[in-house]
């Protein structure tokens, strides 16, 4: 009889492990195969006739997580599902780096392809940010902490978004980018942390035009110098065509598990040009304000202009409990305390100026100019920068990125 006790009790354990265990607690060790089937699949709503398709993942969790939005480079597009297969993003789907994520549960994880013949850098913009959007809105994502992450090409996009919606994107790493951050653009995102990755010698993204100057720019608009980031190194693994140019395995791999010892000069340094030690990319971006568990996904103050669109209107924005307190005072709002004055006796009669709080006028320190980093711009947002790209998009050595 006891053996039969003992019989059971082990079913039911192992059965309850079995449920109690979340369906994305894939260990790091398993390899990178086996987390890319934690991803499922998605599309945004079509625009002007058209879309973009997506991989994503999604913690088990009831709270608000971040959204890390990953966007990768030349033919990572051609057909649908190839925007997982050829990327190693799906390590931050693992239980160690979901574990890393800073006051939440996880983060989720969102793959965007770009369709041919487009790349990230000519890609429609208006159905990458709506798609992005839409996912937001149908998850439990935590729109303070929404960022973007891209190479090469995909670094382009990054820019595109992040310039354009700069209000609804919390962070912008870029990898090996064939972009440059404008001061326009610099003083537009002053407020999004910002981490640049290249190699001195990369044949292709070209250090000493792309990322140096992008990350001397930022550190002039910045509203805060500690949210800017820079990794350089003088060799990176890769490919023979394209040399020195694969840099995001350390991203992918959060400067963790040994990736650090295939790069050699590897260094990063702030918006101070401190050089920093014991990085962490996923802290770096997932750190910062946040929407705490008990908080609805979406509250009035979460609104920011970009957010505030005639599709985001509910119902329930437009009730009597949204009446300003700037309202008509009724008599019944008199205090019993209130001396009874003349101008009581007429309750329609204009603010007399006994009614004037004498603390309210504003004083010279509330004329508060704008930051002077915003208002004036020392380098044109016309610099040919820019407005060129030196290194032509038929590079041979561009066809042969992965």
């Amino acid at each position: 009889m006891e053996k039969k006790i003992i019989a059971v009790l082990l079913c039911v354990s192992t059965l309850f492990c079995l449920i109690a265990v979340p369906s994305n607690s894939i260990k790091y060790e398993e390899g990178i195969e086996a987390l890319r089937t934690q991803f499922k699949e998605g599309k945004g709503p079509v625009i002007d006739g058209f879309n973009i398709d997506y991989s994503y993942f999604e913690p088990e969790s009831d709270n608000p997580c971040p959204l890390m939005v990953f966007m990768g480079g030349i033919g990572n597009g051609t057909y649908e599902g190839r925007e997982l297969e050829v990327t190693d993003f799906p390590y931050w789907s693992s239980e160690e780096f979901q574990a890393s994520a800073e006051n939440a549960d996880g983060m989720y994880l969102m793959i965007l392809r770009s369709p041919l013949p487009y790349y990230f850098d000519t890609c429609p913009l208006a159905p990458m940010y709506e798609a992005i959007r839409d996912f937001a809105d149908t998850h439990n994502v935590d729109k303070k902490r929404i960022c973007l992450f891209g190479r090469c090409l995909g670094a382009s996009g990054v820019n595109r978004l992040v310039s354009t919606y700069p209000e609804y994107f919390s962070g912008a790493c870029y990898m090996c980018p064939r972009t440059i951050i404008t001061p326009s653009t610099a003083q537009k995102i002053k407020d999004v942390k910002v981490w640049i990755f290249n190699s001195y010698l990369d044949t292709y993204s070209i250090y000493f035009f792309f990322a140096l100057p992008s990350w001397i720019i930022e550190t002039i608009f910045t509203s805060d110098k500690d949210n800017i980031r820079l990794t350089s190194c003088l060799t990176a693994p890769g490919s023979s065509l394209v040399l020195n140019h694969e840099v995001y395995p350390l991203i992918f791999k959060n400067f963790s598990h040994g990736v650090e010892s295939d790069y050699i000069g590897l260094k990063t340094v702030d918006g101070y040009g401190r050089t920093l030690n014991d990085v962490d990319v996923i802290n770096f971006f997932t750190s910062g304000p946040y929407t705490p568990a008990s908080d609805s996904p979406a509250t009035p103050s979460d609104a920011t202009p970009s957010d505030a669109t005639p599709s985001d209107a509910t119902p329930t924005d437009a009730t009597p409990s949204d009446a300003t307190p700037t309202e008509p005072l009724t008599p019944t709002d008199a205090t019993p305390t209130e001396p009874a004055s003349p101008t009581d006796a007429t309750p329609t009669e204009p603010a007399t100026p006994t009614d004037a709080t004498p603390t309210e006028p504003a004083s010279p320190a509330d004329a508060t100019p704008s930051d002077p980093a915003s208002s004036t711009d020392p380098a044109s947002s016309t610099d040919p920068a820019s407005q060129t790209d030196p290194a032509s998009r038929t590079d041979p050595a561009s066809q042969s990125e992965p």
